[in-house]
């Protein structure tokens, strides 16, 4: 009996020290807040979260979100770690504007960016509108209610010369845009998205409808005042029946992170995401745009994480 007792001791005793070691190697995981579960944020959140925690021996849990202005919120309030968004909402954050007025989140910090988000204004073929200064009077899906498409349609309007009370505003996402447009009850939709998408690859090939081009003065509006917005060029005949390249604007897409993540582990994530950009390409078309070449570009004076910059230093992106 004696000696099944010790046994039992040591078997205890083992059990404790492997769940204390386990615990020490992984310890609370960073939460990683993404999307909807219908959209890319979500499943690249996912495939990031596993790459992550395989690499580090940390875990990072991916975890649904409604996309993000949640995110930001759930990150100043400490429920979440790191983040997708893009860099008009961080911008909002920092500097408390817009969703966050009187409600600065200044402990945002950028991870780097990932691929542009980009305004594709696309509207029926018919002879009557030939710009964007034409929507005047028309029926126009901003995008969904409370959306980063939403924020950016309202500027495009803006920069050419449109109040929001000068068209017939409707706000539904992609997939509800594209029906309406089908079904001839909308003159145009901004499609915000990354290049080539979908959204505006079905339009442009089962209607007829084309993307149009941004004034240069709405270009130099846009840039100028919205310091996260860069001009973007759609290489022509990314498009069905697309001959001539497209101008336009555009946003990038980022992953943000608080700034109490430690430098180490910040590094460590900026480290593995570039370094796995290719394995990344296997699964995420979008990964196929990634370029840490263009990581720090366009942060409208959102800090970066200390442990994202020295990763960044490194490879010579950041002198």
């Amino acid at each position: 009996m004696k000696g099944r007792f010790i046994i039992t001791i040591l078997l205890c005793v083992g059990l404790l020290i492997g769940c204390q070691s386990n615990a020490e190697r992984y310890g609370e995981p960073l939460i990683f807040t993404t999307g909807t579960t219908t959209g890319v944020f979500y499943s690249l959140g996912a495939g990031l979260s596993t790459l992550w925690t395989k690499e580090m021996g940390k875990r990072v849990a991916s975890q649904a979100s409604n996309g993000s202005v949640e995110n930001l919120k759930l990150m100043s309030k400490g429920e979440a770690n790191i983040a997708f968004t893009t860099v008009n909402i961080a911008y909002e954050a920092y500097n408390g504007e817009g969703t966050f007025k009187e409600k600065p989140y200044k402990e945002v910090r950028i991870l780097g960016n990932l691929y542009p988000n980009v305004s594709h204004i696309v509207a029926v073929n018919d002879g009557k509108i030939q710009s964007i200064e034409d929507l005047k009077g028309k029926s126009f899906v901003y995008g969904a209610a409370g959306s980063s498409t939403e924020m950016e349609s309202k500027l495009v309007l803006e920069a050419h010369g449109i109040a929001a009370d000068e068209v017939k505003g409707n706000y539904v996402g992609f997939t509800e845009a594209t029906d309406l447009m089908r079904n001839g009850q909308v003159h145009a939709v901004n499609i915000y998205s990354g290049v080539p998408a979908a959204a505006t690859t079905e339009l442009i090939s089962t209607l007829d409808t084309k993307v149009l081009n941004f004034s240069p003065e709405a270009i130099k509006k846009m840039t100028e005042e919205y310091p996260w917005n860069f001009e973007y060029v759609i290489e022509a005949n990314t498009y069905d029946k697309q001959p001539e390249p497209i101008i336009t604007v555009g946003q990038y897409s980022t992953i943000v992170i608080d700034e109490s993540v430690s430098e180490e582990a910040a590094y460590e994530l900026t480290k593995l995401l570039w370094e796995n950009v290719k394995e990344l390409e296997k699964s995420f078309s979008i990964a196929k745009q990634f370029d840490p070449k263009k990581a720090i570009e366009g942060t409208a004076g959102v800090p970066l994480h200390p442990g994202a910059e020295k990763y960044y230093k490194e490879i010579g992106v950041l002198e």
